[in-house]
């Protein structure tokens, strides 16, 4: 296998979640599947880490990772937050710092197994009505001690932080009012060790449109902020309603390396619209879509900056659908 332009865009971008719906499969299942899968994906360098919520993280141990395909390597994890809708931001502190004592434990307890877990990012859900209150103060007051203390517990080995945001209703403002508070946080805090991202669902029973994806694209990529999706994307290519991954990672690695002037909301609607596979042509060294190029170099700049993956509760079907569309 070479390394090329598409496993520069397209490499560790999946973020497995089998354990949740429709997949819905047990712990172990769902370990069984990630271990083997790696050996036997077509694509294997599309995983990246697992998903899993705070509970299961703590029920695993080396015997458990050992038992269900761990070969050695440290199991990277993802850890999905205890939900918290209360509007009082003590509430929604103390349950994130709940969160990361547990997480802690859990890490320090087989670190010196040869099969040991490392969580390397936490996602959380900001409440519903911190977001929609049109106020950036209210989202920086319930997110900076969130973020100062994740910042702060660097034996947790959390280098990503992502707050859910919804894009219902003014999506445009509630975007605009997290980039906002975040970027305020980043400002003051800019000595420590830890880049906020917004996490977006691009499936579901509310299924955003390429207009309001483009804009939750075009702030975090101008603001040097993180990049999560969850849901959908099990398509390679658009698909009518159904965003193709191809489409979302071309647009943010396009919109990161060319920058809102050349590569604004407009340029990222149309890609994330592309249904034609032909338009995305991946060579060894470049990547290109309609007039803009990217080389791997370019590429791998990009990624670092927004840092993007998106959780997946199937690994055959984005990996089947891209030997389909993209071979």
């Amino acid at each position: 296998m070479t390394y090329d332009s598409k496993i520069a865009l397209l490499g560790s971008i999946i973020d497995y979640s089998g354990t949740f719906p429709p997949a819905a499969l047990s712990l172990e299942k769902a370990l069984q599947r990630a271990s083997s899968w790696r050996k036997q994906g077509k694509h294997p360098w599309l995983m990246n880490k697992m998903v899993l919520p705070v509970a299961d993280i703590k029920k695993l141990s080396p015997s458990i990772l050992y038992s269900n395909g761990a070969d050695g390597s440290p199991w990277l994890m993802a850890a999905l937050g205890t939900a918290c809708q209360s509007d009082n931001p003590a509430e929604f502190y103390k349950t994130v710092e709940w969160d990361l004592r547990e997480l802690r434990r859990c890490q320090e307890k087989g670190y010196q197994s040869s099969c040991r877990l490392e969580v390397v990012s936490y996602e959380t859900k900001l409440p519903s009505s911190v977001v929609t209150a049109k106020s950036s103060s209210k989202i920086l007051d319930f997110t900076s001690p969130v973020l100062e203390r994740t910042a702060h517990l660097t034996s947790n080995g959390i280098k990503d932080l992502f707050f859910e945001v919804s894009l219902e209703g003014d999506f445009k403002q509630n975007i605009s009012n997290t980039t906002k508070a975040l970027v305020d946080w980043l400002d003051e805090n800019d000595e420590l060790d830890l880049i906020p991202g917004i996490k977006f669902r691009t499936g579901g029973t509310y299924l955003p449109s390429s207009e309001e994806l483009a804009e939750g694209i075009s702030q975090v990529t101008s603001h040097g902020l993180r990049f999560k999706a969850t849901q959908g994307l099990h398509h390679a290519v658009t698909q009518g309603k159904d965003f193709g991954f191809v489409n979302l990672f071309s647009a943010l690695a396009l919109a990161q390396g060319y920058g809102p002037e050349k590569f604004g909301t407009a340029q990222i609607k149309a890609c994330l619209d592309e249904m034609s596979a032909k338009k995305f042509n991946f060579e060894k060294n470049q990547f290109s879509w309609n007039e803009f190029s990217m080389t791997v170099e370019e590429i791998e700049v990009a990624r670092r900056s927004h840092g993007a993956t998106f959780g997946s509760c199937s690994l055959d079907e984005p990996d089947e659908s891209l030997s389909k569309e993209l071979p």
